[in-house]
């Protein structure tokens, strides 16, 4: 491993020539994104003889408190039990000399590329992932965690279910933000997220109907534009008027066509878990 290039920050990322040896018995194949404490990788696991995603973080930040803590944040999000739409860790490797994690490999795009590909999506469809996608968030929420950075850049597809990713930005519900400096990303965040208020599930309610926003438009809601009709509950300023999850899932399950519906009828008596 050597690490002399520069991301377009300016800061350091790891500069690994594809089959280079990488933590946890990896070898590089190619990056996959870089953020501000840690970049992911696909690598080949020689152990398992398979494709799997590496995070790690970036050179200059390697020993450094904050990098830890986020992976650690990652390995508690995901500690649960397994969920269809939320990664598997493969192995934790948070303590080691390079803290490191690999998860499974997601063979897909993410709706990112979705939208650069084909251009916005219908609303039935669009509904659809989002029902999906509120049932991973529904499982963050029972391990007393809220994801706080749900963008279209992390949810993936494979084989067309959405996935959440990348969890570094959890905190728990009922925690503080650090004042002055609101989790998540701008334009994806609910007003009070901007306004550095507690922790709170109607953050990612808000986060999914951002999401489904860029979808179905093609920009994010702070873009201006009109909105779809179906997301005005989920997107809704005040969180105390705004949709819980129960609700939104209910709310768009009606924009599903019939032929896609996500469950039998009969399951609508136990949405929420009742």
């Amino acid at each position: 491993m050597s690490a002399p290039d520069l991301d377009d920050d300016g800061q350091p990322v790891w500069d690994t020539a594809e089959g280079g040896e990488f933590p946890g018995g990896t070898r590089a194949v190619r990056r996959l994104g870089v953020g501000w404490r840690c970049e992911t990788w696909l690598v080949w696991s020689v152990p398992l003889w398979c494709p799997v995603v590496l995070k790690l973080p970036r050179p200059h930040l390697r020993e450094h408190p904050r990098s830890v803590t986020a992976l650690r944040r990652e390995v508690t999000a995901l500690s649960g039990p397994p969920h269809p739409g939320l990664p598997r860790l493969i192995a934790d490797g948070s303590g080691e000399a390079l803290p490191h994690l690999l998860f499974e490999y997601l063979d897909g795009p993410d709706l990112d590329d979705v939208g650069d590909d084909i251009g916005p999506l219908p609303e039935g469809e669009a509904a659809l992932l989002g029902v999906q996608l509120l049932s991973a968030v529904a499982a963050v929420h029972h391990e007393g965690l809220a994801h706080l950075d749900v963008k279209p850049g992390n949810v993936v597809l494979r084989d067309g279910k959405p996935l959440l990713i990348d969890f570094g930005s959890t905190r728990a519900i009922g925690s503080p933000q650090p004042p002055g400096r609101p989790i998540g990303t701008r334009g994806y965040t609910s007003p009070e997220q901007e306004a550095c208020l507690t922790v709170s599930p109607a953050m990612d309610v808000y986060g999914v109907g951002a999401t489904l926003h860029a979808v179905v438009t093609g920009h994010r809601p702070d873009a201006g534009g009109r909105s779809s009709p179906m997301l005005a509950g989920l997107l809704e300023p005040d969180p105390t008027r705004r949709l819980d999850l129960t609700e939104a899932t209910a709310a768009l399950l009606q924009w599903i066509p019939a032929e896609f519906r996500p469950w039998p009828e009969w399951a609508d008596a136990y949405l929420g878990g009742a």
